[in-house]
């Protein structure tokens, strides 16, 4: 008998990857809004792979792409009480009821441009036209990824290979300005894969990007030295 949790994150999966036919694509977006775990699934699976691709040096694509892209947008039906404006500010509800996601082949490969959800805060970032990004690899193979948008100012951190922090104790990320003062923001715990990190804090131009281990719950002002140290000017 299949595990209905493995055929939903199995499903997810697909989705996310842009491997479903149409009519699975469509079978699974009228599930979504009575399936709260599903969506959850498709979230996390497409999370994970917009962080896949950051790992790895962006490739500038073929002048033709933006063209292509902006075509296959203009021919994918969508709802007609969609409100004109930045897709990302678009409510849930008519996000579910928007076409699924437009699949453009490149290079052999394929790119899935999901229409369906609330971006991700790596995603917001990344799709700013001032994205920067850092990659910080750390002792025994982890890396922290920082990307941010000063027009956004927004900042985010992904996470892959760094182990649980020690028994009662948690990483934190903070804030730190030019004069050195740091700001606390949030807190985490990784498990040793692939974990994104939104700040929720208002970055400023030229702030540094920090991670400490601290007691559970976090503390006000840094209690240990810094594990990882991003520079963002």
């Amino acid at each position: 008998m299949t595990d209905r949790r493995d055929d939903a994150s199995t499903r997810a999966a697909s989705y996310a990857a842009g491997a479903l036919t149409a009519a699975e694509r469509r079978d699974l977006e009228q599930e979504l809004p009575r399936s709260p775990r599903l969506a959850a699934e498709v979230r996390e699976f497409s999370e994970t792979t917009a962080m896949l691709g950051l790992a790895v040096e962006p490739v500038e694509p073929a002048a033709s792409l933006r063209a292509r892209l902006l075509s296959a947008v203009e021919q994918t039906p969508q709802a007609s009480n969609v409100t004109r404006g930045p897709w990302f500010a678009r409510p849930v509800a008519v996000l579910f009821g928007a076409a699924a996601a437009v699949v453009i082949a490149v290079g052999g490969a394929t790119v899935a441009i999901n229409l369906t959800r609330e971006p991700t805060a790596v995603e917001q970032i990344t799709a700013a036209a001032d994205y920067e990004r850092v990659v910080y690899e750390m002792e025994g193979g982890a890396s922290v990824t920082a990307v941010w948008s000063a027009s956004l100012e927004r900042a985010a951190l992904i996470i892959d290979g760094m182990e649980a922090a020690p028994a009662g104790h948690t990483y934190q990320a903070w804030l730190i300005d030019e004069t050195g003062r740091a700001e606390p923001d949030a807190t985490f715990q990784p498990n040793g894969g692939a974990l994104s990190v939104a700040l929720a804090g208002a970055m400023d131009a030229g702030d540094t990007i920090g991670i400490t281990i601290e007691p559970a719950g976090g503390s006000e002002t840094p209690t240990t030295t810094p594990i990882v140290v991003i520079p963002t000017a």
